[in-house]
């Protein structure tokens, strides 16, 4: 990580932090980064969390999820793990977005024309965490192992800081049709109903490992328990409870995986509880 203990570091870093293109691909244990304004981005965790403090809230990257932030959002983040986690950030220079966006939305003969295109409108992501696809995940991982190999020089990240835009504008908007099968007659009342909806799922991947219950999660939307209930199942096709378990056994086989805690401890540490409801929930997952 960046060693902002080092003060003349940290002065050199921040003339520059928040105003250019840059990649973070670090392992550490504990690090605090303050609150600070940055360019629109894209963060994974490998082998732990790492916290993002957004707009009074708790958003925690980890193992399964992704998180795009906007432009001009201004968060803090902490990493504080039992074990070394892997920490990976990508953030874009000012533009690209909405120069990506114009190559895709507009024809070959538009391209051809006027390549540099006139009226660019500023893209704005969906900010709520995302379980890991086959459309942008592959590419991120992809230019993580470049950088951790040390291949990829500023060229190569150039290229692939295109790519990876494409793919996340293709999978915006793939999202955005999903909204269709939220039960409204008005496309404003779909668009606020999904972005509450995602502030749901944002909660149940950060606090999955609490005693949480549907009213919680319907708090967390701004939206009442029924009207979350039924909103969560029109889009996911499974209600929260049951995405809410399928979070917990998957945190779950990681950790068993790890051979370092006992069921008992891991039922505790991902939020079943007792050793029999892991046993439970593993048991299904299986059949399924």
């Amino acid at each position: 990580m960046p060693p902002l203990w080092d003060r003349a570091f940290r002065e050199r870093f921040y003339t520059r932090w928040g105003r250019e293109s840059a990649v973070i691909s670090a392992t550490t244990r504990r690090v605090e980064y303050p609150d600070y304004t940055q360019l629109l981005s894209i963060k994974m965790m490998t082998g732990g969390r790492e916290d993002y403090f957004v707009d009074g809230r708790r958003v925690c990257v980890d193992d399964d999820t992704y998180l795009i932030l906007n432009a001009g959002r201004r968060y803090a983040s902490r990493i504080d793990a039992m074990h070394p986690a892997h920490s990976f950030s990508v953030f874009f220079p000012p533009g690209l977005a909405e120069e990506v966006q114009d190559s895709l939305a507009r024809s070959t003969e538009a391209l051809l024309a006027d390549p540099a295109g006139d009226g660019r409108h500023s893209i704005e992501f969906d900010e709520r965490l995302r379980e890991h696809d086959t459309t942008v995940t592959p590419v991120l991982r992809h230019i993580q192992q470049a950088v951790d190999v040390g291949v990829g020089d500023a060229g190569w990240i150039e290229e692939q800081l295109h790519f990876l835009l494409g793919r996340m504008l293709r999978l915006e908007n793939r999202q955005r049709r999903a909204r269709e099968l939220i039960p409204s007659t008005k496309p404003a009342t779909r668009r606020e109903l999904y972005r509450r909806i995602g502030l749901g799922v944002t909660f149940i991947h950060t606090h999955f490992s609490e005693p949480i219950s549907l009213k919680d999660m319907a708090r967390a939307s701004h939206l009442s328990p029924f009207h979350f209930l039924r909103t969560f199942k029109a889009l996911h096709g499974v209600t929260p409870s049951t995405y809410l378990s399928r979070k917990r056994t998957g945190a779950a086989v990681r950790l068993i995986s790890e051979a370092k805690w006992t069921l008992t401890e891991i039922a505790e540490l991902v939020g079943f509880g007792s050793r029999t409801t892991l046993f439970r929930h593993l048991r299904a997952s299986r059949n399924m």
